[in-house]
């Protein structure tokens, strides 16, 4: 169960903030969904400067985890169930203006031995990084197939137009478009749409991915005319850093 702690890393913008130890059989009852056993320790970053866009899990990873008696809490067989994977997690909220934290769960499959009371863990962990933001406007975008404009530098076009066939979405944003490109729309952290007399058209943004073929961005609409006012709001020097983890977490005995 979660526990007063101390704990110190290498970096000073990361900080432990708490640590969970659960036995083979300590989540056998109405706390099973929460508690999964195994070893967590959580550990907040604040970046010194810039916003936090996003973090990739998939290119995250733990090189050591071991409490003070030597035990390798990564030996153990990693776990079955889909929500108690070993290795790097977070979660960033959905909100546009991006994140100046993210927490971070380290997670070992392995139980420690009797009578330890630290331990030291070291990965990598992937983020991308913003400096700030940029807004860009374009006037008169065509809401049509194939219709054409940038933001800056970045060419997009509209690859689909037309009435909504999702089911689930359908009853109340009866439109959607499909913003596309042949380079990343990572950099898009908002999309604002106006009509002619300038009044803000409700949309939600509703789907994004892409890859070496090509990038998406789909928004839905309740109401949109023939033309609108874009208002872009973008990442300045997007970059990806690989965040070293180093750290000692103790349960403060």
């Amino acid at each position: 169960m979660p526990t007063a702690l101390a704990g110190e890393s290498s970096q000073t913008n990361l900080q432990v903030v708490a640590l969970m130890v659960v036995a083979p059989n300590g989540g056998n009852d109405n706390r099973n969904y929460c508690w999964k056993p195994g070893v967590t320790v959580s550990v907040l970053y604040s970046p010194t400067e810039g916003k936090i866009v996003t973090f990739n899990e998939n290119e995250s990873k733990l090189d050591s985890f071991t409490d003070d008696k030597g035990t390798d809490l990564m030996a153990a067989p990693p776990s079955t169930d889909p929500f108690n994977k070993p290795g790097i997690s977070g979660m960033l909220p959905m909100a546009n203006a991006g994140a100046s934290s993210i927490t971070f769960d380290l997670k070992a499959s392995g139980q420690p031995a009797k009578g330890a009371t630290a331990f030291s863990i070291t990965g990598k962990a992937s983020l991308q990084i913003a400096a700030g933001t940029h807004q860009f406007t374009v006037e008169n975008v065509d809401i049509k197939t194939n219709a054409a404009f940038s933001l800056g530098d970045l060419p997009v076009v509209i690859t689909e137009a037309g009435t909504n066939r999702n089911p689930w979405a359908s009853k109340d944003y009866k439109y959607s478009v499909t913003f596309s490109s042949l380079r990343d729309l990572q950099s898009i952290s908002s999309l604002e749409f106006f009509d002619a007399a300038g009044n803000k058209v409700e949309a939600e943004k509703r789907g994004w991915g892409g890859g070496p073929l090509g990038y998406m961005i789909q928004y839905d609409f309740k109401q949109i005319g023939q033309s609108v006012r874009v208002v872009a709001t973008c990442w300045q020097d997007l970059k990806t850093i690989e965040l070293p983890i180093s750290v000692h977490a103790t349960a403060g005995l």
